[in-house]
């Protein structure tokens, strides 16, 4: 059951990326959300792109089960 709830997890996060991907932009905050900035692919593409490959690796990792929680 474990790893169906990983895996899970996992969809939703490379859905989620599929949607930043999408719009174009990743929304920033600080630690207490008081104020939000947003990273956009034709501002910082580089940095864009890193953030989703994480998004992505993550997902990969709970999609084939590396963590089990």
């Amino acid at each position: 059951m474990n790893d169906l709830w990983t895996r899970i997890i996992g969809g939703v996060l490379v859905l989620y990326a599929a949607y930043v991907i999408y719009r174009g932009r990743i929304s920033l905050s600080d630690d207490y959300s008081r104020s939000s900035e947003w990273l956009q692919r034709s501002e910082k593409p580089v940095q864009f792109w890193f953030a989703v490959g994480v998004i992505l690796v993550i997902a990969a990792l709970l999609i084939f089960n590396v963590f089990h929680f």
